[in-house]
């Protein structure tokens, strides 16, 4: 008699476990689905920024923080948004450091005061927002 109500208890909870389950990789779903839109805000943002840019395709150059010496960065999130950013610019080809004409810095305000005072004189900026910065060579 004990073992039937065991068993009953045993499939009760494994059912329990099961809609548990089910729930919780619906709900992560959902939440993946919600990165999409920020792949969409970020492509907006970064169109917008490039619009000066006189080419469609050709080298442009990046960095972020974590190229700046001394700026605290997070390797996942530097590694993350720039492929983020390479898709949002292509045909645009992202060359790391700011040897080339145009570049795009993905820098927070203390970083891009950092590169800016070793730059001074060296770039113009072209335009800005949200922590994205474009920049072209001044020819000397």
């Amino acid at each position: 008699m004990w073992k039937k109500y065991l068993q009953r208890i045993i499939l009760a909870v494994v059912a329990v476990l099961g809609v548990k389950t089910g729930i919780t990789s619906f709900t992560s779903n959902i939440k993946v689905h919600s990165n999409d839109t920020s792949v969409a805000i970020w492509d907006e943002r970064l169109s917008n920024l490039i619009a000066p840019i006189p080419f469609e395709r050709g080298l442009v150059g990046y960095i972020s923080n974590e190229d700046i010496p001394g700026i605290a960065f997070d390797e996942d999130d530097a590694e993350g948004e720039y492929i983020l950013t390479q898709y949002a610019v292509a045909p645009l080809i992202l060359v790391r450091g700011t040897d080339q004409e145009w570049n795009l810095l993905n820098l927070d305000t203390t970083a891009y005061e950092t590169w800016h005072q070793t730059n001074i004189n060296d770039f113009e900026l072209v335009g800005f927002g949200g922590g994205l910065y474009l920049v072209r060579k001044v020819d000397k």
